[in-house]
């Protein structure tokens, strides 16, 4: 090509005509563009790593849980000098993060905003608080989406404007829609719920659980957790049976380990085994009074002298009252009669005896009030054992 000779031609002119110092500028300039390069793609090319927290986990036992959880997880991470948690991508950080969410491992000095890495504009109000509102959906539905039952999250918020009274304030509001992934329980598994639901209040200041509507895409709502009782009470019939069939098996081995040694394992049968096991939940409360021990025994006497008391006083009352003779009875003014019936005046001179006693004692007594749980309770066991055998007629 011309213009490449031309300015092959050129480049050969100049490096004619220039001084030693100017060459050794342009060669300078040449190897550090060349260097810088290389950086560049060296660093591009190194694996991207992000941080879980964005603040250092300053408490050892913390971070111990913290480490504990993540390895039950299966999470390949590292922990830096001053104690913060790195893993492989931004992707395994929000799944990361959503999980110590759910479980309230959250350190205390993490503030929530930073879970969700939500930036800041130097823009105006309206645009800014615009800004937020997108960062703070999208962010949600990317933490939302890296639960792994979790297939695809809608979250619409929606903030109201302020209002100058705090009692004309409408309350802020949030709604999501899932996808769930196939095979997955999170419509019956209250905690996972809960979970995303503590995941959208870390989010948003201000907002409850009240305001706060987890739907599937059939319209199911699944942060109901009053209607969410009957299917409770299924989960909880389904381990019901679950520990009666592995009681029924543990049996079922037990019996055939016993005959194994006079009998050979085709000519046992086992046709009928039920195990029942009591699964009500019962409280028993017991109030025991018991006696207290005044003078303790004394080791070195062949006998017990120990003395008991069964109660000893704490407090005592006492009230003692007792009249003689006849009250006075006022008459009228002198010279005047006095208003006293003339039953009454009959009884004037009667003398009369009056004797009141009353004592009032407050005992203690020794008292002891246990409180157990008692559940479940194996009961009734019925196996039927078939053998087979030749019977002989001696």
């Amino acid at each position: 090509m011309e213009w490449l000779q031309k300015l092959t031609q050129q480049i050969k002119g100049l490096w004619t005509n220039w001084k030693p110092v100017k060459k050794i500028i342009f060669l300078s300039i040449i190897g550090v563009v060349i260097i810088g390069i290389v950086l560049l793609v060296a660093v591009s090319a190194s694996p991207t790593r992000a941080e879980v927290f964005s603040r250092s986990i300053t408490d050892p036992a913390d971070l111990d849980r913290i480490a504990q959880r993540l390895d039950e997880e299966g999470f390949s991470y590292t922990v830096t000098a001053d104690n913060r948690i790195v893993v492989d991508d931004e992707a395994t950080a929000r799944r990361a993060r959503s999980i110590l969410v759910r479980e309230d491992l959250v350190p205390p000095e993490t503030d929530p905003w930073d879970i969700f890495d939500v930036e800041r504009w130097t823009q105006t109000d309206f645009e800014r608080n615009i800004n937020l509102q997108r960062a703070l959906t999208r962010q949600l539905e990317l933490h939302i989406e890296a639960l792994t039952d979790v297939d695809n999250a809608s979250v619409t918020i929606a903030f109201p404007e302020d209002r100058l009274f705090l009692e004309e304030q409408n309350p802020i509001t949030a709604s999501v829609i899932l996808t769930p992934k196939p095979g997955s329980d999170i419509r019956e598994n209250r905690a996972k719920v809960e979970g995303i639901e503590k995941l959208i209040q870390f989010a948003i200041e201000g907002l409850t659980p009240a305001n706060i509507t987890i739907t599937d895409l059939t319209g199911l709502v699944l942060d109901d957790f009053e209607g969410l009782s009957g299917l409770d009470r299924i989960e909880l019939t389904r381990r019901e049976l679950e520990l009666k069939a592995a009681e029924e098996r543990r049996l079922r081995a037990d019996v055939l380990e016993g005959v194994s040694g006079m009998l050979t394992a085709d000519r046992v049968r086992i046709p009928r085994l039920e195990v029942e096991i009591d699964m009500s939940q019962k409280e028993i409360h017991t109030r025991e009074i018991f006696p207290i021990t005044v003078v303790p025994d004394n080791p070195l006497t062949p006998y017990d002298d120990s003395q008991l008391e069964l109660y000893v006083p704490l407090s005592v009352q006492s009230l003692e009252e007792e009249f003689r003779g006849t009250g006075f009875n006022p008459e009228g003014p002198p010279g005047q009669e006095g208003q006293t019936p003339p039953a009454y005046k009959d009884l004037q001179d009667t003398v009369g005896e009056w004797s009141n006693t009353s004592r009032t004692q407050n005992n203690e007594m020794n008292t002891r009030e246990i409180q157990e749980t008692v559940s479940p309770t194996l009961a009734r066991r019925t196996i039927g054992l078939a053998i087979e055998g030749i019977g002989r007629k001696e």
